[in-house]
């Protein structure tokens, strides 16, 4: 186990013990952290249609006819797909775990077919000589009564239309075969707005008896974001066809089976040192089985089997391991390839396999695919094959993505103690948080990979949260963003962002790399609430935070140097709000004889049937309420997050109706009445109406039923101390026994909470003293600049003085870069950098010199200094 010392000096933790003083104290002299030249990298996930349909430039959608076909190991039953019946890795228990599936809808996805002069049916069958073992399904097309000038027509949308450009080429491949078809196909671009055809091509299509490739180049005559694929066949019979493409030929870097200029060129704008692919929990699968597959992207994309992922589509794969290995290498970025670690996502059905030399040679095959040599190595003679015998740039290897616990821990052992041996030049990553207990049975050397979506309070009251992170494995934060009450990713939400990267900076000597996730939506297909980029067929924007990565990235120092700010806290109450009492994930638990004291001495009796669910399955037997144990309902959208995993909402939650105080006492009985693993009895306070912020009160939620706490709540997920409460006393320890009744009280005011059990004070917590002003300050050793990076999450402007001390001369011409504005402005189609940074000549600086910056705003200023 690598092991590191560090000595703190206080203005290293600048903000946690500020000197009351409008000046700013900066010592070039003081060297900090080196920043990491790999902090800023970007992590691709199929979510959102983010590949296809987006960054990958394929325009039809569905072009293999399999969007029906069922995610792997599962079975059909009712309308819904259902998952092998196994236990779950985390619990051991079954999860029964499903999915809404409606065939009909799902053959059709992205196809119309339409008839002028003729009768036309069009069905997606399973072919009884498929084009390819991997594409066994095709359309169908039976042609009746056709009439002079008739035709039957497959018309194809694309991904909610094709985006196409005037004078653009585009190239057509497509398969039919026919034992009776004797007319001619031809193929047309059309505008969907206008029904205009804007180019045609007609072929050919006499000797189709077996499976014959259609190609051909069409040029569009017009540009709309709403073009459209037809297909015309102007004789009866029946037609089979299969495996239709459109692709451009501009592509990114002019790569074939590439990707979309425009959404890359945006990408390489965030000037990012590395790439994560492909996940993300579509690295787990919804089953073992269901999980990426690295081998099955290989090769010509017509052979690529695709697969249903848990985001509710199926990806073709097309943007698959060659793919992102060679965009990695366009871009001068280091590869980081996760793959599984024998086991599906825990929320879901989380099977897994105990046979682990597979999965090891898994790992094997895809290092030696990458890197390997092509005379010696399997693997690499197919890369070479593809087109690409020198090595790619693979740096980073993860084992598994998200996942927790003692098989994990197994696992990783597993396989990173064979594979760190064979490629000690890799660098492998774990999927436990920085904090976790579990890492003290993992020996060796590897990164950690702890993920975050909070709310704005998280990330601004977080700005030190690496100030004390253990120094024995250096950090990867592989996933974070600012999701919760921020809409679809405002100004407000960008600004504490920027607070957080702040503190991963300036612990850089133990935060080596981070991502924002996710990178892309389909403004089409939202399965998250807040996404980097926004794009549709023709258009793409940056939100605000897309500008805070990319400022960062371009004004990274090279070591930090000493800086001492002024302290602006403040220590707010906790905020009006109703209680609420949850259900866990795995445990049935109880509660009754509910009653509130309010403030004035007024007691009010709570009925169980009072209390509204707002998740999850409830029972009133009486005067108790009881949580059912939930089959994860998997065909939700769980966009929003804000648990350690996307998409983990938590078990059940009520919460009392038309009740709103800071100023109470509430009591009750509760107990854990039966389940396996670690779910304890939680009571939330504070909590807004939809039960998504506030705070809450756990008992026995720790490892094996332990440990009492106040912590915040955001997005129906609790992440732990100490983000915005503070625990303060735990004067006894507790253990959580199943079965037995507690007698809890729950003492709230506006500054302080205190939790006992059975008469026993066990807990109290306030909200955390915040500030939403941080500084930062670094020398960029390339340019000789002093950069100052500073943070107002304030509505009022932020003047201070600087002292700079430490240099032998500071020009008075620098620069300036600010992003500012409206705090809940967000960015769109219609106004794409309405939140966007501006950068202007400023010339008045010196050793001492003032500085006004703008409301709500995230500025770095580049000084001329000579050291």
């Amino acid at each position: 186990m690598k092991l590191k010392t560090i000595v703190l000096p206080a203005w290293l933790a600048a903000g946690a013990c500020m000197a009351q003083t409008d000046v700013i104290n900066i010592d070039l002299a003081k060297h900090g952290a080196e920043v990491s030249p790999n902090l800023f990298g970007i992590f691709f996930e199929e979510i959102n249609h983010a590949g296809d349909g987006g960054l990958y430039a394929e325009l039809v959608q569905n072009r293999g006819f399999e969007e029906h076909v069922l995610p792997s190991s599962m079975t059909y039953s009712d309308g819904r797909a259902v998952a092998v019946d196994s236990p779950n890795y985390a619990n051991g228990q079954n999860r029964h775990w499903t999915v809404g599936w409606n065939l009909e809808q799902k053959r059709m996805t992205g196809w119309k077919v339409e008839a002028i002069g003729c009768t036309a049916d069009g069905t997606v069958v399973e072919a009884d000589r498929p084009l390819h073992v991997n594409t066994p399904h095709a359309m169908q097309l039976t042609i009746t009564n056709m009439a002079k000038g008739g035709k039957a027509t497959l018309l194809n949308t694309g991904y909610w239309g094709m985006g196409l450009e005037q004078n653009a080429k585009y190239n057509l491949r497509m398969y039919v075969r026919s034992a009776d078809y004797k007319g001619t196909v031809t193929v047309r671009l059309t505008d969907g707005n206008s029904g205009l055809t804007t180019d045609r091509l007609t072929l050919e299509a006499k000797k189709i008896k077996d499976w014959t490739e259609l190609t051909g180049v069409l040029t569009s005559h017009t540009t709309t974001a709403n073009g459209q694929l037809a297909i015309d066949f102007d004789a009866k019979g029946t037609v089979l066809v299969d495996y239709v493409s459109l692709f451009p030929q501009n592509t990114f870097k002019g790569r074939a089976n590439g990707l979309r200029p425009d959404l890359a060129e945006m990408l390489a704008g965030l000037h990012p040192r590395f790439m994560r692919w492909p996940g993300g929990c579509i690295v787990e699968g919804a089953t073992y089985e269901n999980r990426v597959k690295w081998k099955e992207t290989l090769g010509d994309p017509m052979t690529r089997r695709g697969e249903w992922d848990v985001w509710g589509y199926r990806s073709t794969w097309g943007l698959g391991y060659h793919e992102f290995l060679q965009f990695c290498e366009d871009l001068g970025m280091d590869a980081m390839f996760v793959n599984n670690a024998g086991m599906s996502c825990s929320v879901r059905n989380g099977d897994y396999t105990s046979d682990l030399e597979p999965v090891v040679q898994d790992f094997r095959d895809a290092i030696d695919y990458a890197i390997g040599n092509p005379a010696t190595n399997a693997w690499a003679k197919r890369r070479a094959e593809a087109g690409h015998p020198a090595p790619f740039p693979l740096k980073y290897v993860e084992i598994g993505n998200e996942n927790i616990g003692q098989v994990y821990v197994e696992h990783f052992n597993y396989i990173f103690s064979r594979l760190k041996a064979e490629y000690p030049s890799i660098i492998f990553i774990n999927t436990l948080g920085h904090t976790d207990r579990l890492l003290s049975q993992i020996p060796g050397d590897y990164m950690v990979d702890p993920h975050w979506y909070r709310n704005p309070d998280f990330f601004f009251s977080n700005n030190h949260l690496f100030d004390e992170a253990p120094r024995t494995h250096d950090i990867y934060v592989g996933e974070y963003a600012c999701n919760s009450g921020v809409g679809q990713g405002n100004l407000l939400a960008a600004i504490s962002e920027a607070a957080f990267i702040l503190g991963m900076e300036r612990n850089s000597d133990v935060v080596k790399m981070a991502s924002y996730a996710p990178l892309f939506e389909n403004e089409n297909h939202r399965d998250w609430t807040c996404n980097l980029i926004h794009f549709n067929s023709s258009q793409v924007f940056g939100r605000a935070s897309y500008y805070v990565q990319k400022m960062s990235a371009e004004n990274r120092a090279t070591y930090n140097v000493a800086v001492s700010e002024p302290s602006l806290t403040q220590q707010p109450p906790f905020p009006l709000g109703t209680i609420g009492l949850s259900g866990g994930m795995q445990s049935k638990v109880e509660y009754r004889n509910i009653r509130i004291t309010t403030a004035d001495g007024k007691t009010l009796q709570v009925s169980p049937s009072q209390l509204k669910a707002l998740r999850g399955e409830w029972n009133v037997d009486g005067d108790v309420l009881a949580s059912v144990v939930p089959t994860p309902p998997a065909d939700a959208n769980p966009a929003g997050g804000g648990g350690m995993r996307r998409g983990m909402m938590g078990g059940g939650l009520t919460l009392l109706p038309d009740f709103s105080s800071n100023s109470y006492t509430l009591q009750l009985q509760a107990r854990k009445a039966e389940g396996a693993g670690q779910d304890g009895l939680t009571i939330n306070f504070a909590l807004d109406a939809d039960g998504r912020t506030g705070y809450t009160a756990a008992l026995g939620s720790g490892r094996d039923g332990q440990g009492a706490a106040i912590t915040p709540l955001a997005m129906g997920g609790r992440m732990g101390m100490p983000p915005g409460a503070q625990q303060q006393a735990q004067p006894s320890p507790f253990t959580l026994e199943a079965g037995r009744w507690y007698d809890i009280r729950l003492v709230v005011t506006p500054d302080e909470a205190s939790l006992y059990v059975d008469g026993t004070l066990l807990a109290t917590g306030h909200t955390q003293t915040v500030t939403r002003h941080f500084c930062l300050t670094g020398y960029d050793s390339q340019t000789g600049e002093l950069v100052v990076k500073v943070v107002n999450g304030t509505d009022q402007p932020y003047t201070r003085t600087f002292s700079i001390s430490g240099a032998k001369s500071v020009a008075p011409q620098g620069k300036v870069i600010t992003l500012s504005g409206d705090q809940q402005a967000e960015n769109s189609f219609a106004q794409p950098t309405l939140l966007a940074p501006k950068t202007t000549t400023y010339g008045q600086f010196a050793q001492q010199f003032t500085y006004k910056f703008d409301p709500m705003s995230y500025t770095v200023l580049r000084i001329k200094c000579g050291l």
